[in-house]
């Protein structure tokens, strides 16, 4: 506020105002502009026009990580049906198509000494997902994880459909 002219009630001595308590902020707000105004024009003074030659950085590209392997079982009219990825597989090739599949997904990995000698489960690569209908027996759920782990394959992720 700027001031006050008259007391509260009209009343008081001839000539006296009220006590006023508010603090006069205009003062503070034209100083404030000002420096805001000094501040805008001297920031684009302040940038450095020297070229500096910097080092090149020296990483890596990180590598993508590996394509999940799937294993679908599905049953229509009482017969399993056994799928690798998309493709269509009889149970006896189950393991050897995974294991094809798994290597063209997974480049530069071993099954053996990379998910077999190390046991380690957090490796996404070595973890194979077999997912099966609601209405698939489970003797075929496990006739699948029996061959695949015939073939090497121990970490075996059964997946279940996130209906949230």
């Amino acid at each position: 506020m700027a001031g006050k002219l008259a007391a509260p009630g009209g009343g008081g001595k001839r000539g006296r105002l009220g006590v006023n308590s508010d603090p006069n902020v205009i003062p503070f707000i034209d100083i404030m502009l000002v420096l805001v105004i000094i501040f805008m024009i001297a920031a684009p003074i302040s940038s450095v026009d020297i070229e500096v030659d910097m080092p090149d950085a020296r990483i890596d590209a990180s590598r993508r990580p590996p394509r999940p392997t799937w294993i679908s079982v599905q049953e229509k009219n009482g017969e399993a049906l056994y799928y690798v990825m998309n493709e269509n597989v009889p149970i006896e090739e189950l393991g050897e198509r995974t294991k094809e599949e798994w290597e063209k997904n997974s480049p530069g990995l071993d099954l053996i000494e990379d998910c077999l000698v190390t046991q380690t489960t957090s490796n996404d690569a070595c973890r194979i997902y077999v997912r099966g209908e609601g209405d698939t027996q489970y003797r075929n759920i496990i006739r699948a994880m029996n061959q695949l782990q015939s073939y090497g394959f121990v970490h075996l992720a059964l997946v279940a459909e996130d209906r949230r």
